[in-house]
């Protein structure tokens, strides 16, 4: 299948070729010949030949090439000079014999006719275009409109010569040797390497798609780059609602506050809960009562002053952000016998608590008047790398356990508990601790460590993934938003099997007794596997001793089976939609329909390969994709 796909994409470099018309006799073109016989032939020779003939023909022009009216026709150049000649009467020259005026109307007529007869026969044709290859730069521009993506195959190819009127792009300069040819079978392979297999069809991305961190690569990148359009500032929407609170002084009176949210480009659905809060909710105590003292004195504008507000709004932003910093609810990584720091099971048990309390508090953050500091401040675990980076972690730990502990917002009056900590509620559940966390170092919070691990699960020595972003689900994204988040995440579980790599690294690190095969071809990912495994794990005393563990390794062995079962089948249910894309991106390639019997083709290869390789289509998102189009076997 795909060593036709292959040949299609080289076809495509090659440019196509336009094949001659086909010369009709009719009976016009009969009657303009029979003129040419008996008339214009005649008049060569009698006022012409005598100048325009021999070894050294007058203008090197020698008029007894031209025999037949095909041989007019196929000079339509010369003969459009020899007619203008006629008619300025600068031909025949004036010492030499001169026809008379009706005969020579009637070479101008005649010609006049078989031009008007040929445009007729052929319109829209240019006339004879050589085949020839496309120059590099429309090899480039056709590649980017057929794959959707600008990789510039060319650039690597020699430059294109130039005719002698200074073009690049004519076929007598665009020719084809060896070294180019080869040079387009390497392209045609580069750019196969860049083909990404996704639950609806194949796409191709910007770099190539090789190995496991390139597969990771391109929906790690899609899902940030979703990330990073939201509309997750506080500031947005402080100034937001404050441009609605103002609305009439600003002209905007008939405007609502779905009208001002589109306006400022922030989500129609946490504007309201904003507005609310700012406006709407009265508290006697706790951290919205100093927001709502800073929103007061936010300046009033005059008309068209819409950033009047924007320094006080970020003032705002930046308030709520502290407060919700130094009030998360962190968690440790559940300690077991035996058990080692970085276990994953327990990572992802402490990654799923710190995701289910974005928008809850921690109660041990508020002090009374007069109460010590708390013991054993919860900050970070796991061992960095190196007394270089052992000092940094020190030293950024401090700092941000002084600043927690110190801040004075978080101190409340001594009896008081009760009432600041239902305050202090009903601002976090507004105001959540993040939206969503697109990268996460091994020391959170300590976030500025280890920087670019989007999406990462904070495990120690290995990379691994975690999706956090209720937040964002349950405050700002519609229904349209949330179902295009899904089905990213889905993609990257398609494409990247996370959840795979995640559990491999397991094995690999705390989990190598596994009395498993691990030579065969994911037999250490299969249900029965992962069920004995698990018993492996729940058997052990720390998992007879705590009830967290249980829980932990429990959840996380039938989460990774469930993941991993439902990539199988959606890889299977692709299938029949690789095949159609297929189908659709030969089409596109030809600029045509395709003929049943290409279609047949075509699928024929596939079931071949597939035979070959007994694996399925939608599996070879985990092969390496050069075995996907087979440029040696182009041909």
């Amino acid at each position: 299948m795909f060593r036709f796909s292959r040949l299609t994409i080289i076809f495509l470099l090659l440019g196509a070729g336009t094949l001659p018309w086909l010369k009709t006799a009719d009976s016009a073109q009969a009657d303009l010949a029979r003129q040419f016989n008996q008339t214009i032939r005649p008049f060569l020779t009698t006022y012409c030949v005598s100048c325009h003939s021999g070894a050294e023909p007058a203008a090197s022009f020698d008029v007894q090439r031209y025999a037949t009216m095909e041989s007019v026709t196929e000079d339509f150049g010369h003969w459009a000079l020899l007619v203008r000649k006629l008619e300025t009467k600068e031909m025949p020259p004036k010492a030499a014999k001169q026809p008379s005026e009706e005969m020579r109307r009637a070479v101008i007529e005649w010609f006049a006719a078989v031009r008007k007869h040929e445009a007729n026969k052929r319109p829209g044709d240019p006339g004879p275009v050589a085949a020839r290859r496309l120059s590099n730069a429309e090899y480039n521009y056709t590649m980017r409109d057929l794959l959707g993506v600008d990789l510039r195959p060319a650039r690597e190819f020699p430059i294109d010569p130039a005719n002698q009127a200074g073009f690049d792009n004519s076929s007598e300069s665009l020719t084809i040797s060896p070294a180019l040819m080869a040079k387009y079978l390497d392209a045609a392979k580069r750019i196969s390497d860049h083909l990404v297999l996704t639950p609806e069809g194949f796409t191709f991305a910007a770099h190539p798609m090789l190995v496991e961190s390139d597969r990771e690569k391109y929906p790690i990148q899609r899902i940030v780059a979703f990330y990073d359009r939201q509309p997750t500032d506080f500031a947005d929407y402080f100034q937001a609602a404050w441009q609605y609170k103002h609305r009439a002084a600003l002209g905007q009176s008939a405007k609502t506050l779905n009208d001002i949210a589109a306006q400022r480009k922030v989500s129609p659905r946490y504007l309201p809960l904003v507005w609310q809060a700012l406006e709407q909710t009265k508290e006697e105590v706790g951290p919205l009562v100093k927001l709502q003292a800073m929103w007061r004195a936010l300046p009033a504008p005059n008309r068209n002053q819409l950033d009047v507000g924007r320094e006080g709004c970020e003032q705002m932003r930046d308030y709520v952000v502290r407060i919700r910093r130094h009030t998360e609810k962190l968690f440790h990584t559940p300690a077991a016998p035996g058990v080692i720091v970085n276990y994953q099971p327990l990572v992802m048990q402490r990654n799923k608590l710190l995701a289910a309390h974005r928008r809850d508090f921690d109660r041990a953050s508020l002090r009374e008047e007069g109460e010590p500091p708390p013991q054993n401040f919860l900050v970070t675990q796991g061992p960095p790398f190196g007394r270089g980076e052992i000092e940094e972690l020190k030293t950024k730990i401090v700092a941000y356990t002084k600043a927690r502990l110190e801040d004075p917002d978080l101190m409340i009056p001594k009896g008081e508990r009760a009432r600041y900590e239902a305050a202090f509620a009903r601002f976090s559940n507004v105001f959540p601790t993040a939206f969503c966390l697109r990268e996460r170092g091994r020391f959170y919070p300590i976030n500025t460590m280890d920087r670019e691990r989007y999406l990462g699960a904070g495990l120690h020595s290995a990379l691994g993934y975690f999706r956090d972003d209720a937040p964002l689900r349950e405050l700002i994204l519609d229904e349209t938003a949330t179902r295009e988040l899904d089905a990213l995440w889905d993609e990257f579980e398609f494409i990247g099997d996370y959840t795979l790599r995640n559990y491999t690294q397991f094995l690999g690190g705390s989990a190598r007794t596994m009395e498993v095969n691990r030579d065969q071809h994911r037999g250490f990912a299969t249900t029965a596997a992962m069920v004995a495994l698990r018993d492996q794990h729940l058997a052990r005393p720390a998992a007879q001793a705590d009830a967290q563990y249980r829980q932990a390794v429990q959840e996380y062995f039938d989460n990774a089976n469930a993941a991993l079962r439902s990539v199988e089948k959606a890889r299977r249910a692709a299938e029949p939609r690789h095949l159609d894309a297929l189908l659709k991106f030969a089409a596109r390639a030809y600029r045509r329909p395709l003929a049943q019997s290409e279609r047949d083709e075509l699928l024929a290869d596939y079931r071949q390969l597939r035979e070959k390789n007994t694996i399925a289509l939608g599996v070879f998102a985990c092969q390496p994709v050069e075995l996907l189009f087979v440029v040696e076997h182009a041909g």
